[in-house]
């Protein structure tokens, strides 16, 4: 039988029977006596609730959130961009002249910088992916590389 014969089995039936007998007072004999000594469910299920809502509420207050933990934590990117951005900087305050064939160097340089920021704008969406922080990495060694070919450093005239 399906839903709809069921529902045209019930719309069949007489409306006008009724109990032969109270039905009440039979069922209200039959259930047990209350017992006033013992707290209902709803007392412990309360207490639990409150208990709970003041754990969270203490580990709210008390624990760092995920994001003063992370701000607390230097990020692969950061690290890279610090150690290859001071690696750069003394580089670049170390050159004394350009090698030859290296005219153009600084638009080059540009080009490296360019590059860089993309990948960095990129971390933003993905912070922790290895890929995109080998490919950071990548491009400060090389353009550090590129340094060092494309100009006299005062450190390499003196030794």
């Amino acid at each position: 039988m399906n839903n709809e014969q069921l529902d045209d089995a019930i719309r069949s039936l007489n409306k006008a029977i009724t109990p032969e007998r109270e039905l009440w007072s039979d069922i209200v004999s039959r259930l047990p006596e209350r017992q006033t000594a013992r707290p209902p469910l709803g007392y412990w299920a309360s207490a639990a609730a409150l208990l709970l809502v003041g754990l969270i509420g203490w580990q709210l207050a008390v624990l760092p959130s995920a994001a003063q933990r992370s701000a607390a934590m230097p990020s692969a990117e950061l690290m890279i961009l610090q150690v290859y951005e001071q690696q750069k900087q003394q580089q670049l305050a170390q050159i004394v002249a350009v090698a030859e064939g290296f005219e153009n160097w600084q638009l080059q340089m540009q080009i490296w910088d360019q590059a860089i920021a993309q990948v960095r704008q990129a971390l933003q969406f993905y912070p922790d992916e290895p890929q995109l922080l080998a490919q950071l990495q990548s491009l400060y060694q090389q353009q550090l590389s590129y340094i060092q070919r494309a100009t006299l450093q005062h450190h390499l005239i003196i030794s």
